[in-house]
């Protein structure tokens, strides 16, 4: 087999007992890997109804089936469990080394199964697997833990995935960390490594990745870093993430005071531009990219940030800046370093502390409650302050640890308004009144509120429609257009998305299968070369997107079981309200036409208009009549 290692690892933490599972050349070319692979062992593998944080759930760390091949963006993993937070299927991706490294060790995906007496670690090393013990490692920072691991190990190029304080204190938003600064920090993955005693997997491996036409893939690689630093890669590598802000402020869709709002007078403080010019000392990148996309900062005042752990990407510095209406960029470097420090999700933690924010200027949360905090809008002092309270699970840090949508449950008094979720899952800083295609994803998602689901509406144009497989120029584009064309926009889009999701590579350096790369730079056609080169495979766009759609349905098909229909496909009812400000003044999404354009959605996926629940004419078409018979049976 090219390409897969055609093996698993699963290991119980129960018994201790560890063994090697093999995966067919069908099997990988149907599930691929990543999202479509995790979301199969899920569901086959997970009964419905358990409680996230038992021995029940289980967690997959998965790779691709070009995981480990070097070119710009073949570098990520996916992490995949029930999640704590939102109580249907969970997901966090990450970049950096760990994924390749799983890979070069012998594997495809890890399974983690069960729950130790103790504290334990993972050591996996060219196909033996040990469980050590972490009772002294329990309580370190991700930091600490890593390096101490290494040097445990004796090998300090062991790449290593692990929690901090806030997995263990079971922050149902806490992150898996991968050397340090490389964060799988949505849906609470972090917190069920917690509950598992599992405090880190450490692994390192010398095998090669066998290619079916080595030769075709050096050419293509070589034709990939070209196309990757002409798309966003030079910016991203200027700026990082955080240099798309100041564009999101000229066009009002800049997350501000709790999304009461779409542009903030601080922007130019926090943005890109102000990281360059002030606290940027490095740039960092992940395995074969030369984007080196991320920050390294350091700060002496008002905080001393520790540039061990990064610097904030676009989601931190808007989650814990505009959305907090706080434009101290140091304030967000030090928050940014508690979070990876500590192992809890930068988006989670901003919007929680706004939902507080808010809650504090209306009355239902005071200076009391808050353990004599002033929430004041703005104030960076007590934003970091509740980032460490909220990792520690101390004082108002306990309630907020939960998430919003059970801090609302615990507080009442109307609390619900403040709270930006979809599922469970806080709202990502992207604005979806000025782009509702994003809006409709945001409903939709099989996570919960999620920006990474979908292209978002901007991207698509000329050169980035490929009418063999429906993205052609009778969809309207139009970031504000409702109709039928945009549902079936979006439906495609999460198809393209899970299919990146299932190879797995990242977004800013790979296609979402347009003609010439769009924005982001490797042209599909690069990309199905690399993919034929690597597997073998006579690969075509309508597979690959067969693929995406079947790990789409699979993620639904799971949460369907937990209980999720139609009613839960919506919006905070302040993106169903007018934004009163900026370029998109007077734009927003309101239910009756979000309603139709679930009805448009439901449709094009071939699922029940009424319950939003996947029919099983499509599921059979999918080769998944297995799933509709479970789901037949457990309805």
């Amino acid at each position: 087999m090219f390409g897969s290692t055609g093996k698993m690892l699963r290991v119980n933490l129960t018994d201790g007992k560890s063994k090697e599972e093999q995966r067919s050349e069908e099997d990988v070319r149907k599930f691929f890997g990543g999202r479509c692979l995790g979301a199969k062992i899920l569901f086959d593998e997970l009964k419905p109804g358990i409680d996230p944080l038992s021995p029940e759930n289980k967690l997959v760390f998965a790779t691709g089936p070009i995981t480990g091949l070097p070119f710009p963006g073949n570098s990520r993993f996916i992490v995949m469990a029930k999640s704590p937070l939102t109580g249907i299927l969970g997901e966090a991706l990450a970049g950096g080394f760990f994924g390749p490294e799983l890979k070069f060790s012998g594997y495809d995906a890890l399974i983690v199964e069960g729950s130790p007496d103790a504290p334990v670690y993972l050591w996996i090393h060219d196909g033996e697997t040990e469980i050590r013990d972490a009772g002294h490692l329990w309580g370190k920072t991700t930091g600490e833990t890593e390096k101490s691991i290494r040097s445990e190990v004796r090998d300090e190029k062991a790449r290593v995935a692990c929690i901090g304080p806030g997995g263990e204190n079971l922050v149902k938003y806490a992150s898996v960390m991968s050397d340090v600064v490389d964060a799988a920090g949505r849906c609470g993955m972090g917190a069920v490594m917690g509950h598992k005693k599992l405090k880190a997997i450490a692994v390192r491996g010398r095998g090669k990745i066998k290619m079916a036409d080595p030769e075709k893939f050096r050419e293509l690689a070589k034709k990939a870093y070209d196309e990757s630093w002409k798309g966003w890669g030079k910016a991203l590598h200027e700026h990082g993430t955080d240099g798309f802000l100041d564009g999101y402020q000229a066009t009002g869709r800049l997350p501000t005071k709790n999304f009461r709002r779409g542009t903030f007078d601080g922007y130019d403080k926090i943005d890109g531009l102000s990281i360059t010019n002030t606290i940027l000392v490095d740039r960092k990148s992940c395995f074969a990219c030369r984007n080196a996309c991320k920050r390294v900062v350091k700060v002496s005042e008002p905080y001393a940030v520790d540039p061990t752990y990064g610097g904030p990407e676009y989601e931190t510095a808007v989650a814990l800046g505009s959305f907090c209406m706080n434009n101290n960029l140091g304030a967000i470097a030090k928050a940014n370093e508690l979070c990876n420090k500590y192992g809890i999700d930068t988006i989670s933690t901003g919007v929680v502390v706004a939902f507080a924010m808010e809650c504090y200027e209306n009355g239902l949360l005071t200076k009391e409650d808050l353990d004599g905090l002033d929430l004041a809008w703005g104030n960076h002092g007590a934003i970091v302050q509740l980032t460490e309270k909220i990792a520690k699970r101390e004082g108002i840090g306990n309630l907020l640890a939960d998430g919003v949508k059970i801090a609302v449950e615990k507080i009442g008094k109307g609390a619900d308004k403040y709270a930006m979720h979809v599922k469970g899952l806080e709202l990502p800083m992207h604005e979806p009144r000025g782009k509702v295609g994003l809006g409709l994803s945001y409903a939709t998602s099989n996570r919960g509120g999620c920006h990474n689901q979908v292209p978002h509406d901007d991207y698509w144009g000329e050169g980035t429609l490929v009418p063999e497989i429906g993205l052609d120029s009778t969809l309207d584009v139009d970031r504000f257009y409702t109709g039928p064309e945009k549902a079936k926009l979006v439906m495609l889009g999460e198809n393209c998305r899970s299919i990146l999701n299932s190879l797995v590579v990242c977004y800013f350096t790979s296609p979402t299968f347009s003609s010439t790369g769009g924005g982001a730079g490797i042209t599909v056609d690069t990309m199905l070369g690399l993919v034929s080169s690597i597997t073998g495979w006579d690969t075509t766009p309508r597979e690959l997107m067969t693929v995406g759609e079947r790990a789409w349905n699979l993620c639904r098909a799971f949460n369907v079981r937990e209980g999720i229909t139609r009613r839960d496909d919506t919006l905070p009812e302040r993106l169903m309200e007018p934004l009163p400000d900026g370029p998109c003044k007077d734009k927003s999404i309101p239910r009756n036409v979000l309603e139709k354009m679930l009805d448009y959605y439901y449709e094009a996926r071939g699922w029940n208009k009424a319950t939003g629940i996947p029919t099983r004419k499509k599921l059979e078409d999918l080769s998944l009549k297995y799933v509709a018979d479970k789901l037949e049976l457990a309805s």
